[in-house]
């Protein structure tokens, strides 16, 4: 595998492309050179401290309204107007009730590195992803500390800060207190700016370790991590191009087969994204019906556990909060059942769910992944409709 990618100067908005094979093996690439290289991935890697980094927890539905719904947890976090932000989403945390990390970066700052593809030839400028450079780092367990070529990073224990070199000097110890870092990893580049801001740290291996920040990247830029900006009105636009040479009616019956084949791949995939819409519809619906004054909201779960906090009580709000959390992780576990319908009785605390089968081998797949996560889900009769199989299932409520 091999990465093209630009790094881009925090404080004159320059970038400087580099090309890398290998962890050790970074060479610097001319501008005029760019048509010629080809790589397995491009990246633009943009500056930490124009990117805001957080995570949210939220029910999953499309991924447009999942962003606005983010938006609007986040806005409380930063200065801007959510308005004049572009939010990424970043995979679900394995292990995790739906938390994923986000990305936040202003209109106008996307706009600008957009601007910088503009040097590099048109199908590698459509492919190429934009990364905050604090996303390559969230993995890491252990503190490390970059100070150089113009830039400061301090990370550890999945979390990442970029802090503007000249603040660095009167930032970073307190940032150090606050994260509770005693020992750390220090790596130099050109023109450190810290000082006595490490002197109450304990550094590994002695001394700080000389690293181009070129180099630095190279391994974690190899290894695919990142998270992309590119998304939304920002998603790269990919095509595929077709040469046809002879052999054009076997080409053209293997065409229609591909052509049949994905057409069924998109319709389960459309199967998928109902039932997840359909179970948000569903949770806002009940949400309606409990708070008529309030309309439609856009996260129901996060409002309603608003108002159990605000109101200090704990009781059928909380518990059908609960029930449905518990239900959809252990739906999203067989993706051949699909949910037409449930509901939620408050005095047994019972919820009661229709579901879609398209076998009998995912109604025993469901309730093995119930059983796993150590859940009792009562089945009730199965019956053809269709094609498909419907069936009802019970959780919660008195035995």
């Amino acid at each position: 595998m091999s990465v093209l990618f630009a790094v881009i100067h925090p404080l004159t908005g320059e970038a400087s492309w580099h090309l890398a094979r290998r962890d050790d093996d970074v060479e610097r690439v001319d501008d005029g050179d760019l048509e010629k290289v080809r790589a397995s991935r491009t990246v633009l890697l943009v500056p930490g401290t124009d990117v805001h980094l957080s995570t949210i927890t939220s029910a999953v539905r499309s991924a447009k309204d999942l962003r606005t719904a983010a938006l609007f947890q986040l806005e409380d976090d930063v200065s801007q107007p959510v308005s004049e932000l572009h939010l990424a989403l970043g995979n679900v945390v394995e292990g995790t009730a739906g938390e994923r990390p986000v990305a936040l970066a202003s209109l106008k700052q996307m706009e600008a590195w957009v601007d910088l593809l503009g040097d590099l030839p048109d199908e590698t400028a459509s492919q190429c992803e934009i990364i905050p450079e604090t996303t390559l780092f969230t993995d890491e367990l252990e503190a490390f500390i970059y100070d150089g070529d113009d830039r400061v990073l301090v990370g550890g224990q999945h979390k990442v800060f970029a802090i503007d070199s000249v603040l660095a000097e009167a930032v970073v110890p307190a940032l150090l207190q606050q994260l509770e870092i005693r020992e750390a990893s220090v790596f130099t580049g050109q023109s450190p700016v810290l000082s006595d801001a490490l002197s109450n740290i304990s550094i590994a291996g002695g001394s700080p370790e000389h690293l181009p920040f070129a180099e630095c990247v190279a391994g974690a830029l190899l290894k695919g991590r990142g998270l992309d900006l590119r998304q939304g009105v920002y998603a790269p636009k990919r095509s595929i191009k077709f040469s046809v040479g002879g052999w054009t009616a076997s080409l053209a019956l293997a065409g229609l087969a591909l052509i049949i084949w994905v057409a069924g791949m998109g319709v389960e995939v459309m199967r998928l994204n109902q039932a997840t819409d359909g179970l948000y519809d569903s949770m806002i619906e009940a949400y309606a019906v409990a708070y008529p004054e309030e309309g439609r909201v856009i996260d129901p779960r996060s409002e309603v556990m608003l108002k159990l906090r605000e109101t200090g009580r704990s009781g059928g709000g909380e518990e059908f909060v609960q029930l449905i959390s518990v239900f959809y992780t252990g739906l999203r576990e067989v993706p051949g059942v699909e949910l037409e319908r449930f509901t939620f009785d408050q005095e047994t605390g019972r919820l009661s769910a229709t579901l879609y089968f398209s076998g009998y081998q995912d109604r025993d797949a469901l309730k093995q992944a119930f059983d796993e996560l150590g859940v009792s889900l009562n089945l009730g009769g199965a019956r053809q409709e269709g094609g498909v199989v419907v069936g009802e299932a019970v959780l919660g409520g008195q035995p």
